[in-house]
């Protein structure tokens, strides 16, 4: 874990409110316990790796460059569409044992849910930047998370769900109902429904 909190503040989750604000490992510290895994595979997880920011400004693209020779394989944890830039999958490409699996979570193929989600990128694109992964990573296994039955979400708004399931190649979906959370703006649009 080199990271936790959350500083999205995402409609539907109370995780900023429960948790915190976003902080992160140090780099040498996440470092060195990478490197020194004697597993098989190492995980870099934490509630949004995305976020990774040591007190030096150190993000995540640098952390990888670090342990780039691990002998443990380096598999990520779910990540954000903003983190998806040509340095960080560069980043990326030059760890010897990455698994080219993203979770790049979605949420719902509906610009307006993602607007009601406050979720700050559109269906075009998350779907450039899964492009920008296939382009970098040929093999890479794309997965996500879809929530579905979203207080605002219409029929029309299911639907632009269901078609980018084939646009953007998933390997794997994690399809969740809408769970309301007392405490967060969605809930409020939820009390609302008829």
């Amino acid at each position: 874990k080199i990271q936790d909190g959350c500083n999205r503040f995402c409609s539907y989750c109370i995780i900023p409110y429960l948790r915190g604000r976003s902080r992160s490992r140090t780099l040498e510290s996440a470092a060195k316990e990478i490197s020194e895994s004697t597993a098989e595979e190492t995980v870099v997880t934490g509630i949004d790796i995305s976020d990774y920011r040591d007190e030096n400004g150190r993000d995540l693209a640098d952390l990888l460059l670090c342990v780039k020779d691990a002998k443990t394989r380096i598999r990520l944890g779910s990540i954000e569409v903003g983190l998806i830039t040509e340095r960080f999958l560069n980043a990326a490409a030059e760890v010897k044992n990455f698994a080219p699996q993203f979770h790049l979570s979605l949420q719902s193929g509906s610009d307006h849910v993602l607007k009601s989600m406050n979720r700050h990128y559109t269906r075009a694109e998350y779907l450039d930047k899964c492009r920008m992964i296939y382009e970098r990573f040929p093999n890479a296994a794309i997965t996500t998370d879809i929530i579905v039955g979203f207080p605002t979400e219409s029929d029309s708004d299911f639907e632009d769900s269901l078609s980018i399931v084939e646009e953007a190649g998933f390997a794997q979906i994690h399809a969740f109902p809408y769970s309301p959370r007392e405490g967060t703006n969605a809930y409020k649009r939820y009390k609302e429904l008829p």
